[in-house]
C-alpha cells in the first residue's frame, strides 16, 4: 500500500523518533524501549525481552523536548521482529492537558524539520 494512501486514513499523522521510553504495567516496575514514532494518538516502539499482551494498560514515560511526560495507553498491536526483539504500538487512553499540550507542540516542531 501507497504510503500517502496509508498516511491519508490515519486518525493522527506520525513523527519518526528514536527517543528512549520507559514503559510500565500500572501496577509493576518500569522496563525500557526505543520509540519508533510516535503521534497524537500513541506510539510505536521496539523492546527487548518484554512479554505483554494485547489489551494491557500500560504507563509511558518519555522525553519531550527536555521535559519528562507521561500517559496511560493500550497496547493495541505485537509484531516480532526476531526471536528477542517486539514491536509495539500503544493508543494513548489517558493523557493529561500538559502532556498533550507538550505532545502538539513537540509534533509541531518534529514536523517543521
Amino acid at each position: 500500500m501507497a504510503k500517502d494512501s496509508l498516511d491519508s486514513r490515519r486518525k493522527y499523522s506520525r513523527v519518526r523518533t528514536d527517543a528512549l521510553i520507559s514503559i510500565a504495567r500500572v501496577v509493576s516496575g518500569d522496563a525500557l524501549g526505543c520509540a519508533v514514532d510516535v503521534s497524537l494518538g500513541g506510539i510505536r516502539f521496539q523492546a527487548v525481552g518484554l512479554e505483554f499482551q494485547i489489551g494491557e494498560v500500560l504507563r509511558v514515560t518519555l522525553n519531550l523536548g527536555g521535559t519528562e511526560v507521561s500517559a496511560l495507553a493500550k497496547l493495541v498491536r505485537i509484531t516480532p521482529l526476531d526471536a528477542f526483539t517486539n514491536e509495539l504500538a500503544l493508543a494513548f487512553v489517558e493523557v493529561d492537558a500538559t502532556t498533550l499540550k507538550l505532545l502538539e507542540d513537540y509534533l509541531e516542531e518534529a514536523e517543521e524539520v
